[in-house]
């Protein structure tokens, strides 16, 4: 698939001066639409200790002009074969949670040493997630109506329809990896998992998180953060801290 090679998928938001042989690393996957800066607020407060390694989406930001990848296996495939083992966490973050969850779960099936943890936010477990199915079926105005009603959209984007037409391609292109989404049982993970939402969340009820622990056979813990779905806008001190503490020792 054109974009799937030769391309940067995860990109380093920061590095410390003095990186260590094994520097410490989060592998963070953005929500819907979003690019690796998505994560700079987190990124800006874990370093120089920690390193964020954003995921780089084709079709946004700097992979804007490549085709979008809506094959999930193709991006898990993709993904894992950019992951760089080492003491660090998987971060996923709204939709990109359940991308993360299955990232993890590609590392195990192709040998390779888990993650420290699995840190998921603002989303339900993957036995109960419900992908939008027909969403990036919707003519443009359906389309961003949908959208711009579950809020986290930039104010520069939601007021500008010529923006958003930019964004797009993207946004519409990642309701459609996930659209064909069914759970498939395996083993669970042998990896601690931390699940966090905002206790003003309104699309994530406080018990949506609760379903993570039947994915790991370590520890799963659950946390109400200050602040609404939208955790790295609205709570990027608070995700930060539980990211610091899920680093293993």
């Amino acid at each position: 698939m054109d974009g799937m090679t030769g391309a940067d998928w995860f990109v380093p938001l920061s590095e410390p001066a003095d990186a260590p042989a094994a520097p410490v690393r989060v592998h963070a996957i953005p929500h819907a639409g979003g690019g690796c800066a998505a994560f700079t607020p987190i990124a800006d407060r874990l370093a120089p200790g920690i390193v964020v390694r954003a995921a780089n989406l084709p079709a946004r930001q700097a992979r804007f002009l490549e085709p979008p990848c809506t094959d999930l296996d193709a991006l898990l495939d993709a993904l894992a074969d950019a992951y760089e083992p080492g003491p660090g966490v998987v971060l996923g973050y709204c939709s990109g949670a359940l991308i993360a969850f299955l990232l993890v779960r590609r590392l195990r099936r192709r040998g390779l040493p888990p993650p420290g943890a699995l840190v998921v936010a603002s989303y339900p477990a993957p036995d109960a997630a419900r992908p939008a199915r027909t969403l990036h079926t919707l003519p443009s105005a359906r389309f961003w109506a949908e959208i711009l009603s579950y809020g986290g959209v930039p104010s520069q984007v939601a007021a500008r329809p010529d923006f958003r037409e930019i964004f797009e391609v993207g946004l519409r292109a990642d309701y459609e990896l996930l659209s064909g989404y069914e759970y498939a049982e395996e083993p669970a993970l042998d990896v601690p998992i931390v699940a966090v939402r905002g206790a003003a969340d309104p699309l994530l009820g406080a018990d949506g998180l609760a379903g993570w622990a039947r994915h790991t056979t370590a520890s799963c813990t659950v946390v109400d953060a200050p602040g609404d779905h939208w955790l790295i806008d609205t709570a990027p001190d608070a995700l930060a801290e539980l990211l610091r503490e899920a680093v293993p020792a």
